[in-house]
């Protein structure tokens, strides 16, 4: 005999996970990355994969990209193979910790040539959330300092003002932009006061 309320069980079939592609990788160990058969090699296959665990669960109808680990030449062939399989591409993910450019930070950066890059490459997130009908564009605020004093926190906060205004203005009017909140990483110092100036958005 069930011992779930009556109506739990409805609200939960109304649930749905976002599945991110990366998941679907070989991640790496202390070592390296090792290779094992059947993991996918490109996005296709990733959606595919993601597209599998949807059919068995009815959980998961949307995959979260990660650029530039997904990216493609064709965005619209992309997400047609989605549809085809019966899922839809979801948030796009950027990526502005793992460039030796941005080792001092990206939006933040005291260089207005490293912010400049890191701006535009949101530019280049939205233009694919275009192509993929995708409603979030997620930042990870890898911004953080190491130990006090090492980074003007008013200044970067800011900075990080300024680069999020301009990444939110090229928006679609139907889009979104997620921040996604780390309080202790990648260093504490400065990624909760960075992170704090924008909740606004």
């Amino acid at each position: 005999m069930s011992t779930i309320p009556a109506g739990i069980l409805s609200e939960l079939e109304l649930q749905s996970i976002e599945l991110p592609s990366w998941a679907f990788g070989n991640s790496g160990t202390r070592f390296k990355v090792f290779a094992t058969p059947g993991t996918p090699r490109d996005p296709f296959e990733k959606i595919a994969d993601a597209a599998q665990v949807h059919e068995y669960t009815a959980l998961a109808p949307t995959v979260a990209l990660h650029i530039p680990w997904d990216k493609v030449d064709s965005y619209d062939d992309l997400r047609k193979h989605a549809e085809d399989l019966g899922v839809a591409l979801g948030t796009i993910n950027s990526n502005t910790f793992q460039d030796d450019d941005y080792k001092f930070g990206a939006l933040t950066h005291e260089d207005a040539a490293v912010r400049r890059k890191a701006i535009d490459h949101h530019f280049e997130c939205i233009d694919i959330m275009h192509a993929t009908g995708s409603r979030d564009l997620k930042i990870w605020l890898a911004e953080g300092s190491n130990y006090p004093g090492q980074a003007d926190l008013r200044g970067r906060q800011d900075r990080l003002q300024e680069s999020l205004q301009e990444i939110y203005a090229r928006l679609g009017d139907d889009q979104r932009l997620v921040l996604e909140y780390k309080f202790f990483e990648p260093a504490y110092g400065g990624s909760p006061a960075s992170t704090r100036c924008c909740w606004w958005w």
